[in-house]
This record gives structure tokens, C-alpha cells and sequence, in this order.
């Protein structure tokens, strides 16, 4: 009995609850509407008021009684509400407001169903989610939806003026290497010369000096020591220049001579580093980059040993002026009589003739010990270099014969294999241009492999400053990086997959089930809407028209119809009618994925050496989850995004044009 009673009473009490829920939502709704709060309550009371003195009194149920006269109306007084409300738990509305936001999603997808292309189901229920994060966050949170301020986002690169001041320090150096052991030889540069070198150093003060903390450190000796030596050195090319050539040769090596220590310098030049960078941006592939690398070994080795030629053939002239030198002894009878190119040339020669060492037996017997001295001085210096050059050039030699004999293994297997098969010589062809082409794939190494070599703080802040240059011209994308950093990080290191494709590779054909927005890193992408690229396409790009878009885009209304929406950008002007577009770096292919279903409407094939970077939806929902402000930007451009697809006409649908910026 007490188990029915109870029962009777929680269903009672459900009730209650159910009508109290519904009394909350008929006033939410009530609250909602745009009528005049202060009036309602006076309009509803007042009418009361009419209905209650316009009703007559009810005839009496018993004719024998007689009616009492009815009181007459007065003023009646009004009472005032309850200071104190009626509390509600928060919890016994969520179920009203649930009702109310699964009317107001099934309002707007009846809206949706007249369209085209509709929201993505993922979508739809982040944007769900998101209307009951507004609806229990509200009084407490705001949720702002304003698009912020784009900044390009590209590679940080270091400024032209220390590009120029590097420049400036190679060309000095490169001159000094070469004027200073002319002294020896009576030549004096002119004064021009003299005065810029004197201004360059002395502007260049200022990069000699690192600070680096406030309290003295190893790093700031260092710094001031380096000042120091600048200044000295300055003054000592200050008087140089003053005394001009009066002062004996003796004295002007003493002058001169110490700017040969700026040659410490030669390593820290930004644009020696800087050249590395654009020799393996421009040669990618391990095989191509030991060719590379060879060629600048052989090419600096001979820069080096003509320039310690040159030295060796200045310190033989200066050695043979002395009164018991080989000038006066084995030289011919007019050669200081002769011109100082003919006087250079005579010194050349017999420097050339004294290092081989069967010349040793000779160079012995030279009257001069300074000349004996130098002879066999520039003998073991010369061994050494042709030392140190075999075996840089070996060493080179032997890593390139390994990678083309590992490139080769496949075409070797593949000339045995049809040597006991042959088959047609088209086929043949096809075979091994295949081949050919897998073997200049270039490698790299993915992100996972990044991530082993690099602590997460180092290789995180690697993939941000990568990968967000090259995202960083699609301003949606740029404008969220810029405003919550955050998202650029989990972005490049969560959301961004890289892919290295082989030459000429193809990526996608029409009809298939797009899942993955592309963005080109390197390289470019050829597209083709509708028909396939051939092979005279592939092996001429450059005919191929090039889509880029205009740098500082921003969002405009451009006639589409709704504010933000920008309309798609045309190609560049060029004068060329080929179907194909060539898709450059920084640029990107089927963004509608990320927001609708979609399906490939052309054919894109991957130049030598592509990589790409691919971002799917999946992923985008998952780094944008428990962000309520970023999720509903998204949303905002998804929403755009959609209503301007569909707005267009069906031939002018492309899986590279750029709907919104």
C-alpha cells in the first residue's frame, strides 16, 4: 500500500514538473516576443478589471430567495508581487530549452533543403551543440562572432640590409685577399677605395657588438673584445690611408696586414648560410644534392688555391728582392727593369716551377735561406691541399656511385626480368619510365619523424612557423591563427597531415568522394575541370594559366548577395587560352570538403617533386571541439561559404576556386 502511494506521488510531482517546464517555456517565449514589458502586466489587469465589472450577477438557483443587492463597486487596491520568487533549479529547464533549440535546427534545415549544397552532418551537430552552449552560458558568457583583422603570414626571412651589409663584408674581404699581398709588388689602390673601405667598417661598428645580458659574461668579452679589434684595426687603415705610399713596404704591411684577421668573419656571414638554403630549396632529392655539394667542394677548393697561389707568388717576389735572392741570382737581368704585370707574371712561373717536389734537390741548393724556406714551405702546404682536395672529391664521388647504384637496382631487376620475358618495346618504355620517374621521388621525412629528432617544444613551434606559412594566405584560416594562437598550433601539429607525391602523379579524378582539402607547399599542382591533363600539358606547365590570388584580400561584398561573401577570383591576366590551371605554393584545391559533401569535378596532377599538405574535416572538428568561439567562426563562413556555392551556376563550380576569402 505504501508502494502505491509513494508511486502516485512521484507521478504527481512528474507532472508538476512537467507543467512547471511548461510554464517556463510559454514564458521564455512570452519574454522573447517584442511587446512592451512594463504594459503587458497593466493591459492583463486592466481587462481583468472590465471583464469582472462588466458581468452581470448570476440569477439566484432558488426563485423563492430573494437577491441580495450587489455591493457597489469601489477602488480596488492592487497588490504588490512577492519580493521573494519562486526558485527554480536550473536543471528543470533544460529539457523546455532543448525543445527550443531542436525547433529552431529544424527550422533552419527546412530552410537549408531549398538549397544546393547543405551544411555536412558533422556541422549540423556541432552547430547544435553550440546553440546549447549559448543557452546555458547565457548571462554569464557572450559569444562574439567578429571576424578580426587578417595579417599575411609568410616565412620570416632576415632584413636587406643585413643581406647587403653581408654582401658588403664578402666583397671587402674578397678584395683585401687579393690587395694586400700586392704591397709587395709596389701597387697601391686608389683612394676611393680607401675611403669606402674606411666608411664600411666603420658603419659596421654597431654589428660587432652582441649584448646579451647586463651583468659581464664570457659572451660580452667576447663582444668587447671583437669592438676593440675593430677599432684598432680602423685606426690602423686611417693612417694607411693618410701616409698613402711614402712609408717604406715594411711599414705599409704593418698597416695593412692586420685586416687579414677579418677574416674570422668569413663564417658568420648570413649570406654563406643563406646560400645553403637556396641550394637545397633548389635541388631537392638526395642524388641532386651530393651533385650539388660536389661541385661547391671542387669550386671552393680551386677559389682557395688560386688565392694561395696568388699569396705564394707575392711572398716569391718579396723574398727575391733581397740582395742574395733569386731575382738577382736566377732571374733574368732586366726584370726589375720590367712592368709590374710583366714583373707578376715572371714570378708566377718560377713559383709554379719551385713546388713539385722533384724540385726539392734544387730548391735546396737556393742561396737564400729565406728562399729555401719558402720553397719547401709551399711544397708540404701544396701536398696537403691536393691531399685534402682527392680526398673531399672521393669521399663526394663515392656517395653519388652509391645512390645511383640504389636508384639503379630496380631498373637492373627489371632488364633481367624481361630479358627472360621479353615483351613489346612500348610496354618497355612504360615500364622503366615508370621507373624513372619513382626514382627522382623525393623523400622527406614526415612529421612523426620530426617529432622523434625534436623536443615537442622545439618541433611544435617547427610545424607552427611551417606549416602556418604556408596555410596563411587563406584569410579564414590566417584570421583564427592570428587571433587564437592556440588553434595555429594544434592546427600544423594535429590537424595537418604532409604528403610527398611522385612526379607527374595524379591526385584526384572527376566523380570520386572528396575527403581532403589540399594546400600546395612546394612545387605547383596542374588542374583540369572535366577533362584529363595530358602528357604535353604535364611537359610544358609553364603554357598552363596560374591562379594566385591578390595579396592583402579582405572580406567584401562583391555582389554576391551577402555581406562578407566575396565572389570567385578570377585568374591572373595572362594571354594564354589553356584549360589547364597551375596552382602555385600557398595556394589550395577543394576547400568545399571541409563544410558540404563533395565530389571531385576535375582532374589534378602533381608537378616534380610536389608536396602538399591535406586538412579533413575530421580533424578540423576535432581541434575546433570545446572551443565555442572558434567553432562558431567557423560556422559563420561555413553558412557563407554554402550560400555563395550555391548561388553560382553549376558550370562555373571548380575544385580550386575561392568562394570565400
Amino acid at each position: 500500500m505504501a508502494d502505491d502511494t509513494n508511486g502516485r506521488v512521484k507521478l504527481v510531482m512528474g507532472q508538476i514538473e512537467q507543467l512547471i517546464q511548461g510554464l517556463l517555456a510559454s514564458h521564455e517565449g512570452e519574454h522573447r516576443a517584442v511587446h512592451s514589458v512594463d504594459a503587458g502586466p497593466r493591459s492583463v489587469l486592466s481587462s481583468r478589471e472590465s471583464r469582472e465589472e462588466s458581468t452581470p450577477s448570476a440569477p439566484p438557483s432558488d426563485p423563492h430567495l430573494v437577491p441580495e443587492p450587489a455591493p457597489a463597486p469601489c477602488a480596488r487596491r492592487v497588490e504588490p508581487p512577492k519580493t521573494k520568487p519562486v526558485q527554480f533549479q536550473p536543471e528543470s529547464s533544460i529539457a523546455s530549452q532543448r525543445s527550443l533549440l531542436s525547433s529552431g535546427v529544424e527550422e533552419e534545415e527546412e530552410e537549408d533543403d531549398t538549397t544546393g549544397f547543405k551544411l555536412g552532418l558533422s556541422w549540423t551537430k556541432r552547430h547544435q551543440e553550440l546553440g546549447k552552449y549559448r543557452i546555458n552560458s547565457k548571462g554569464t558568457k557572450t559569444i562574439s562572432t567578429t571576424i578580426a583583422v587578417v595579417y599575411d603570414i609568410s616565412h620570416s626571412r632576415p632584413s636587406n640590409w643585413r643581406r647587403f651589409w653581408a654582401a658588403g663584408v664578402a666583397a671587402v674581404l674578397f678584395w683585401d685577399c687579393i690587395s694586400i699581398p700586392l704591397l709587395a709588388l709596389s701597387f697601391h689602390e686608389p683612394w676611393v677605395m680607401e675611403l669606402l673601405r674606411i666608411i664600411f667598417w666603420t658603419l659596421s661598428l654597431p654589428m660587432f657588438w652582441t649584448s646579451r645580458s647586463i651583468s659581464c659574461s664570457y659572451a660580452d668579452l667576447i663582444s668587447l673584445g671583437n669592438v676593440l679589434l675593430e677599432v684598432v684595426l680602423l685606426i690602423l687603415l686611417i693612417c694607411a690611408a693618410v701616409a698613402g705610399s711614402s712609408p717604406s713596404v715594411h711599414v705599409q704591411f704593418l698597416l695593412r696586414g692586420p685586416e687579414i684577421l677579418r677574416l674570422r668573419h668569413s663564417s658568420e656571414i648570413d649570406a654563406f648560410r643563406g646560400l645553403s638554403r637556396i641550394f637545397a630549396r633548389w635541388n631537392r632529392g638526395e642524388l641532386r644534392r651530393l651533385k650539388v655539394r660536389a661541385a661547391w667542394n671542387v669550386f671552393s677548393t680551386i677559389v682557395m688555391c688560386l688565392i694561395g697561389l696568388h699569396w705564394l707568388t707575392c711572398a716569391w717576389f718579396a723574398s727575391g728582392r733581397a740582395s742574395d735572392g733569386w731575382v738577382h741570382t736566377e732571374g733574368p737581368s732586366d726584370f726589375m727593369d720590367l712592368s709590374t704585370l710583366e714583373q707578376y707574371r715572371v714570378t708566377l712561373e718560377w713559383a709554379i716551377s719551385r713546388i713539385p717536389p722533384s724540385k726539392t734537390t734544387d730548391n735546396v741548393l737556393l742561396t737564400s735561406q729565406t728562399d729555401r724556406g719558402l720553397a719547401l714551405s709551399a711544397t708540404a702546404m701544396i701536398l696537403l691541399m691536393v691531399s685534402m682536395f682527392t680526398s673531399i672529391v672521393t669521399n663526394d664521388l663515392s656517395d653519388i656511385r652509391r645512390v645511383q647504384r640504389q636508384q639503379g637496382e630496380a631498373d637492373c631487376q627489371l632488364s633481367d626480368f624481361l630479358e627472360t620475358f621479353p615483351v613489346s618495346w612500348a610496354l618497355e618504355r612504360q615500364l622503366k619510365g615508370y621507373l624513372k620517374q619513382t626514382v627522382k621521388r623525393v623523400y622527406l621525412p614526415s612529421k612523426r619523424d620530426i617529432a622523434l629528432l625534436l623536443p615537442e617544444l622545439l618541433h611544435g613551434q617547427l610545424f607552427a612557423e611551417s606549416f602556418g606559412a604556408v596555410i596563411g594566405r587563406h584569410q579564414m584560416l590566417a584570421g583564427l591563427m592570428v587571433k587564437y594562437p592556440s588553434f595555429q598550433r594544434d592546427l600544423c601539429m594535429k590537424g595537418l597531415e604532409d604528403w610527398t607525391v611522385a612526379p607527374n602523379e595524379a591526385l584526384f579524378s572527376p566523380g570520386l568522394f572528396c575527403q581532403r582539402m589540399l594546400f600546395v607547399a612546394f612545387n605547383f599542382v596542374l588542374y583540369k575541370r572535366g577533362s584529363m591533363v595530358t602528357h604535353a600539358e604535364r611537359s610544358n606547365p609553364l603554357s598552363a594559366r596560374t591562379w594566385t590570388l591578390p595579396r592583402g584580400s579582405s572580406w567584401l561584398n562583391l555582389g554576391t548577395g551577402v555581406s562578407g561573401v566575396r565572389g570567385v577570383v578570377p585568374d591572373r591576366k595572362v594571354s594564354k587560352d589553356s584549360a589547364v590551371l597551375r596552382v602555385v605554393p600557398r595556394h589550395w584545391l577543394c576547400e568545399a570538403c571541409l563544410w558540404t559533401n563533395w565530389h571531385y569535378l576535375g582532374y589534378a596532377v602533381a608537378g616534380t617533386c610536389t608536396s602538399l599538405l591535406c586538412l579533413s574535416p575530421e580533424q578540423l572538428l576535432s581541434i575546433s571541439a570545446g572551443h565555442a568561439e572558434l567553432s562558431a567562426e567557423l560556422m559563420i563562413h561555413a553558412r557563407l561559404f554554402l550560400h555563395a556555392l550555391n548561388e553560382m551556376d553549376e558550370t562555373e563550380l571548380s575544385d580550386v576556386h575561392h568562394i570565400v576569402a
